[in-house]
C-alpha cells in the first residue's frame, strides 16, 4: 500500500538516524515532519548511515545538520547542491541528498539546481518551502506570492512565485519532480521514499506554512495558523 509505513517493516530503526540533539525548531514547525518523514524513507529502504551523505544548506532546513547521525555536511548559502554532485561524481556508492528551504535552493542555488537536473545527477534534493526566509524573520522568498507583505517588501511584493516542481519539469522532463504537502503526511512520507528509490535526479518540493512568519503570506485555502499551533 502506498504510504503505509509499518514498523515492523523497517529493516532499521529511525532512531539509526537521529543524532543525540534535539531539534530546535518552533513549536508546530513542519520541519518536524519533514525531518520524520525523511527518517522513515531511509528506514524503510534500509540506507545505512555509513553509505549516506547529506548536504545541507544555511536555514531552518538546514539545521537539520545538528539532527541527523550520518555523514553530512553543512554548506554555504546556494551551495549545497554542487557539493552533492562532487559527493555523488567521486563516490557513486553513496546515496546522497540535499536539504535546505526555498531560499537557498530556488535563490542563491538554482543555477546549481538547474545544472544538476539538467545533467540528470542522481542526489535527491529536498526543498523546505515555506515561501519565506523564515531564519532571518520573514523576508521575501524567490517562492513568495505576489502581493504578500513582508519585512523586505512591506508594500507587497511585485515577483512572481517561482514553480520549482514546473521549473525543474521543463530543465529535464525525465528527472522526479514532485511536490509533497505537510497536510498530508502519508503522500508526503510516501514521496519522499519514492524520491529516494529513485534511479537519477529527484527534487520534492514540500509545501510548508511558517508557524511563525507566516501568517503575512497571502495564501489560499490553506490551513489557518492557530490550526498548526494549536495544543503544541
Amino acid at each position: 500500500m502506498v504510504g503505509h509505513f509499518s514498523r515492523r517493516n523497517y529493516m532499521k530503526s529511525l532512531s539509526d538516524y537521529r543524532s543525540p540533539i534535539a531539534p530546535t525548531w518552533c513549536p508546530g514547525c513542519n520541519d518536524y515532519l519533514f525531518y520524520a518523514g525523511l527518517q522513515v524513507g531511509l528506514a524503510a529502504l534500509d540506507i545505512p548511515t555509513h553509505k549516506l551523505v547529506i548536504s545541507f544548506d544555511i536555514g531552518c532546513a538546514g539545521n537539520m545538520a545538528d539532527f541527523f547521525k550520518t555523514y553530512g555536511i553543512h554548506t554555504l548559502h546556494g551551495r549545497s547542491v554542487p557539493t552533492a554532485m562532487g559527493i555523488k561524481m567521486v563516490k557513486p556508492e553513496l546515496t546522497v541528498c540535499v536539504v535546505g528551504g526555498d531560499g537557498g535552493l530556488y535563490g542563491e542555488g538554482l543555477g546549481h539546481l538547474i545544472a544538476a537536473a539538467r545533467a540528470n545527477i542522481d542526489i535527491k534534493v529536498f526543498v523546505s518551502n515555506n515561501n519565506l526566509y523564515s531564519l532571518t524573520t520573514g523576508q521575501t522568498s524567490p517562492t513568495t506570492p505576489k502581493g504578500s507583505k513582508t519585512k523586505s517588501t512591506p508594500l507587497g511584493t511585485d515577483n512572481l512565485p517561482i514553480d520549482g516542481v514546473a521549473l525543474i519539469k521543463t530543465v529535464n522532463p525525465d528527472v522526479f519532480a514532485k511536490r509533497a504537502t505537510f497536510k498530508n503526511p502519508l503522500e508526503h512520507n510516501a514521496i519522499i521514499k519514492e524520491a529516494l528509490s529513485h534511479q537519477g535526479f529527484a527534487l520534492v518540493d514540500i509545501s510548508q506554512i511558517c508557524v511563525t512568519f507566516g501568517k503575512q503570506l497571502n495564501h489560499e485555502e490553506e490551513v489557518p495558523i492557530a490550526a498548526l499551533t494549536k495544543n503544541s
